[in-house]
């Protein structure tokens, strides 16, 4: 600890105490001191309330330190206010519908598959996204102003998913790598 090792600090900790303080400041914490059971409180006492002021110092720093940067980040940002909250409600709205769909095309597609198990008949054709639409959509995609798009679907939709001339199974890879169509 470079407090300890601090004339002055050392000063100010023992300062009105005995000179075992001096010596056996640094075995206080570890209740290892002969020093009387007062005088031993007190500087644990202390002590903890000296590290818990440059706890929350540091903890107060950071947050500006955030802060700081946050507003930077802004003041530098080629996005303006609006198109930003625009975004932000077109994320929020597109998560919920996307939920809505995806309750709808599972109901859908469940029901389709056990009408067939049950009725012992070839499944009607049903339509999804191939795997590499799935793929495209999962994409992470962070807002590009020169683009317009407010998300990884949106750029999808907009520009036109991937013309894929062929389409592929999800493949099943056994343990001795070869793989089946």
């Amino acid at each position: 600890m470079s407090g300890l090792q601090n004339p002055g600090y050392l000063n100010v900790l023992c300062k009105n105490k005995s000179v075992k303080c001096w010596e056996e400041l640094y075995k206080v914490v570890c209740d290892k001191t002969t020093m009387s059971f007062a005088e031993s409180e007190e500087l644990k006492l202390t002590l903890q309330a000296q590290s818990q002021i440059l706890g929350w110092f540091v903890i107060v720093a950071m947050a500006l330190l955030s802060l700081l940067t946050t507003c930077c980040a802004s003041c530098q940002s080629k996005i303006s206010h609006l198109q930003m909250k625009f975004w932000r409600i077109y994320i929020e709205k597109e998560k919920e519908q996307l939920e809505q769909i995806f309750q709808l095309y599972a109901a859908k597609l469940s029901e389709r598959n056990l009408k067939s198990f049950f009725e012992n008949k070839e499944p009607e054709a049903f339509p999804m996204p191939t795997f590499q639409a799935w793929e495209d959509a999962s994409q992470l995609y962070s807002f590009n102003s020169s683009e317009q798009h407010y998300s990884t679907i949106h750029r999808l939709v907009e520009d036109g998913q991937k013309d894929i001339r062929e389409e592929r199974e999800t493949m099943l890879d056994f343990v001795d790598g070869r793989e089946i169509p």
